[in-house]
């Protein structure tokens, strides 16, 4: 299989786990994941080499980085929601300055992906149900459609780019689905989605019993639980008509 591939959904803890970009285990450096869309810091890869922005804050991190002399997971993510892997690399020994210069070593875990440009449908088992919840009841919809970029605020200092899992069609509006309870930092992406303008809605749970959760024209959030996704559309009639097809901030696959 060619480089870079894409990592299934289900195994991307195996290769990266961290919020940070650097993911050590047992005083071992794991796998490095980066931002090649990153405004702030430019990280670069190709085949045999990369050069990736040093965070000052992470010194331990970056000390077990250019120590290691076991080669470590590459991966990278950009526009969209898809992680790729380049396989195995190492940083050059003599690297001390505000980038890592790596070089290539091994396919690593390669054959364990998907080939490069494989369409990542559903993800997991629960937006599987949702999925087919929405078929069964002829809601129209695509999954992953488009990667929202989020200005710098209080909850995002460096900006986001953040892509909802789902979005209907029919009434305009994006769905985050969670099976988890959701993180402090997922609520903030939504509330940061509304205040683009943007319809959004959370999903908590599956079709047989979930919660929603949604922002109001003053970014309130508000938190309804449902027996079903059929009570749910009993409930919620009202289709809000707005087109965003050109709107500055959503990228469109």
């Amino acid at each position: 299989m060619s480089r870079p591939a894409t990592i299934p959904h289900l195994l991307k803890n195996k290769f990266h786990d961290k919020r940070s970009c650097i993911d050590v285990r047992n005083q071992i450096v794991h796998g490095i994941k980066i931002n090649t869309n990153n405004r702030t810091w430019i990280n670069k890869i190709d085949h045999q080499t990369a050069l990736v922005a040093v965070n000052p804050k992470t010194r331990r991190e970056n000390r077990l980085v250019r120590r290691q002399t076991t080669p470590f997971h590459m991966l990278s993510f950009g526009v969209g929601a898809d992680t790729l892997y380049w396989g195995r690399y190492l940083c050059l020994q003599n690297n001390t300055g505000s980038n890592f210069e790596l070089v290539f070593v091994d396919n690593g875990a390669l054959d364990e992906c998907l080939p490069a440009g494989h369409g990542n449908t559903h993800r997991s088992l629960l937006e599987t149900q949702w999925d087919k919840a929405f078929a069964k009841n002829n809601i129209k919809n695509s999954y992953e459609p488009a990667t929202i970029k989020i200005k710098p605020c209080a909850a995002f200092p460096d900006g986001k780019e953040y892509t909802p899992d789902v979005w209907l069609t029919d009434s305009n509006t994006f769905i985050e689905i969670k099976g988890p309870p959701a993180t402090e930092e997922e609520f903030e992406k939504c509330k940061a989605v509304r205040e683009l303008g943007f319809n959004i809605l959370m999903f908590n749970g599956n079709p047989n019993g979930f919660d929603c959760y949604d922002w109001s024209d003053s970014n309130t959030r508000t938190k309804k639980h449902y027996n079903s996704y059929l009570e749910y559309l009993s409930e919620n009639t009202k289709n809000k008509k707005r087109k965003y097809t050109n709107h500055p901030h959503m990228k469109h696959f």
